[in-house]
């Protein structure tokens, strides 16, 4: 294997099989169950039956990889998550264009504080939306003056105009330290109010996790030069402007192509095992509950 400095150096040593043998034989040891180990004629050999081993001794509920962190090799459990009802999770700014001045400050502040808690970020600067950006600029054989019109407008409103203002007034500001007492303090003047208040403050739990929903973003089919990069997390959960823009259809139109030909990242939990490791697998639901707030809550923004 090479580092990052074009070096090449062995992971199938003594210390790396040693280490995953007493990983093994720690995790047995948690479960309570006992562990057979047969060694190998090699290391390698005895590094590959250790991962069937581990893959027989947690079942099939789990799975295993065997990762490389700084040349150690170490064993990781890892089990996706499910997801949502949406395919893509595109949290649309453009419902703030209607809402009075408090309401605005308010829904700012909350999707700033979810992108902050999250890793969630806007469409602006990423790569895939400069592609559509590039694609916008190119001439449309057949098209009318008022179509050219139209996406010129809104090439330019992405580029330095009103799109391009709001989606950074979100990634930057944060008008209120007290978000709940805030929403508690503002009255609805509409049914439409009434719910976008309800499920922000039903998404406040949200704002503070113990890990963002990018943390579960693991990729367990990696590989250091794969034909086709996945979709990743970022790529999947994301602040647009509009959804149903033409950069957005655009953005689901490249989503839709990128995917035929490789993978989705879903949100994994996962678990690095060592000779010292002292607690078992465990799963929390946090990107379920994500999701199913952000199903309600996008229906009602969209």
């Amino acid at each position: 294997m090479e580092d990052t400095g074009g070096n090449r150096y062995n992971l199938i040593t003594q210390e790396n099989y040693e280490f995953l043998r007493d990983s093994y034989f720690r995790y047995a040891c948690l479960l309570g169950k006992e562990a057979v180990h047969t060694p190998g004629r090699t290391f390698g050999e005895g590094i590959a039956r250790l991962h069937e081993e581990m893959e027989a001794l947690v079942g099939e509920d789990l799975n295993v990889n065997i990762e490389e962190q700084n040349g150690r090799l170490l064993f990781r459990l890892w089990k996706t998550h499910r997801w949502g009802v949406l395919t893509l999770y595109y949290f649309p700014m453009k419902f703030m264009e209607a809402l009075d001045p408090e309401l605005r400050r308010i829904s700012i502040t909350f999707i700033h504080e979810l992108m902050r808690a999250n890793g969630i970020q806007t469409v602006l600067d990423e790569d895939d939306t400069d592609y559509v950006q590039t694609w916008l600029s190119e001439d449309v054989p057949d098209e009318t003056a008022e179509e050219r019109r139209k996406r010129l407008k809104l090439l330019r409103s992405y580029e330095n105009g009103r799109v391009q203002a709001l989606l950074r007034r979100v990634e930057n500001k944060c008008y209120y330290k007290n978000l709940p007492k805030a929403l508690d303090r503002y009255e609805p003047r509409n049914d439409y109010e009434r719910s976008l208040v309800s499920a922000m403050k039903e998404g406040l739990e949200f704002l503070s996790p113990e890990h963002g929903i990018m943390k579960y973003g693991y990729d367990p089919f990696y590989e250091e030069e794969p034909e086709f990069q996945p979709m990743y997390l970022y790529q999947q959960i994301r602040v647009i402007y509009d959804s149903y823009d033409m950069v957005t259809d655009y953005l689901v139109d490249y989503y839709n192509s990128c995917s035929r030909e490789t993978y989705d990242i879903i949100p994994v939990t996962t678990l690095d095992l060592s000779p010292e490791t002292e607690k078992l697998f465990h799963m929390d639901d946090y990107p379920e509950r994500f999701f199913k707030w952000a199903d309600k809550f996008i229906n009602i923004i969209i």
